[in-house]
């Protein structure tokens, strides 16, 4: 455990470095992506009582419930208060939300924009009142100080890897279709641009139709029913997130193609829904994200950041921190679940 003297605690235990949105699905406009880190320098201060604000994007949605359960764990391990603003999904009222976290006095902020675009003003306030401030997923603007995401990219790969390994050594060409994000998303680019290249290198594998899902179940559905129509022998669908994997097995479903006749059907969130559809046989696998881990993440990233130490970035220049991801298959879908269980 990471010791922090100076301000008398001791950093919650986060798993290392290698996360966004998306986490999970993300919103319409992710114009803010990471552009940069702050470029100005800010001597933070270690309030008394130490607290940590979590201005969280809406707490209906199971990811980000899981992403607040990780913040919390981490203020209870290291002994500090937490506070959490739903911001409910509106833009607004995470502004005027994250001011009123700065304004109860906190050491620390915690942020997954509804809009990254919004950001600016926030950090400004926060570097005001000699706060840290960490984007937790979607995307970023402004001059934060440590952007938090799942690693999209290493994601990508492992998809397109399982499928060369599970097909690559059999007659082909393979063909393959790709569901992607809704256009202008930069997880989702990153999601589908290192599968599509993986693949690309592999000579049995043909890459026939990449649509996009619209991030949504009726999207992926609409998706796939159009590749499969135009291409009968299509074997494998590659989805940029859970919504439209499951989405796409319906339209698998209503094709009469099955996973468990030899089709392949890959997702990327780790969502409850998509494991269920791996344990029941209808789906290959899922590319999974850690939010309860991430949230731990953040909160050792601001102690860090308050001690003036930190330098776990993966990416220096864009102050940016990639968090593993991990492909579960029915194979190691019961060890998934019990260390997700062991988390709550």
């Amino acid at each position: 455990m990471r010791k922090f003297p100076a301000v008398a605690i001791a950093a919650a235990t986060g798993m290392l470095l290698t996360a966004c949105a998306s986490g999970a699905d993300e919103p319409e406009d992710t114009s803010g992506s990471a552009t940069g880190g702050s470029s100005t320098e800010v001597e933070f201060e270690a309030k008394e009582p130490l607290t940590i604000g979590y201005s969280v994007y809406d707490l209906q949605n199971p990811y980000w419930q899981s992403y607040a359960a990780g913040v919390e764990a981490a203020g209870e391990e290291a002994g500090i208060e937490i506070l959490i603003a739903d911001q409910k999904s509106d833009q607004q009222a995470q502004v005027s939300g994250s001011l009123d976290l700065i304004n109860q006095g906190i050491s620390g902020l915690i942020i997954t924009p509804v809009q990254p675009s919004a950001l600016p003003e926030s950090i400004d306030a926060a570097h005001a009142e000699k706060i840290p401030v960490v984007i937790a997923d979607i995307g970023t603007a402004g001059d934060y100080d440590a952007y938090i995401q799942s690693n999209n990219t290493e994601g990508g790969a492992l998809a397109a890897e399982y499928i060369i390994d599970e097909l690559g050594e059999t007659d082909g060409p393979h063909q393959v279709g790709v569901i992607e994000l809704h256009a202008g998303s930069v997880v989702g680019e990153e999601r589908v641009e290192e599968f599509v290249s993986t693949i690309e290198a592999h000579d049995n594998f043909e890459i026939v139709s990449s649509l996009d899902g619209e991030d949504t179940v009726d999207g992926g559905f609409a998706a796939a029913q159009d590749m499969l129509s135009a291409n009968p022998d299509l074997e494998v669908i590659y989805a940029a997130n859970d919504a439209s994997a499951i989405g796409a097995q319906r339209a698998m479903e209503t094709a009469g193609k099955s996973v468990q006749d030899g089709f392949y059907l890959i997702g990327f969130d780790g969502s409850d829904a998509a494991l269920d559809l791996i344990e029941a046989g209808d789906m290959s696998a899922t590319v999974a994200q850690d939010p309860y881990g991430q949230g731990m993440e953040a909160v050792e990233t601001i102690l860090a950041l308050l001690e003036g130490d930190y330098s776990g970035y993966d990416d220096e220049e864009l102050k940016t921190i990639f968090f593993p991801v991990e492909l579960v298959t029915n194979e190691n879908l019961e060890d998934f679940r019990a260390s997700r269980s062991a988390q709550d």
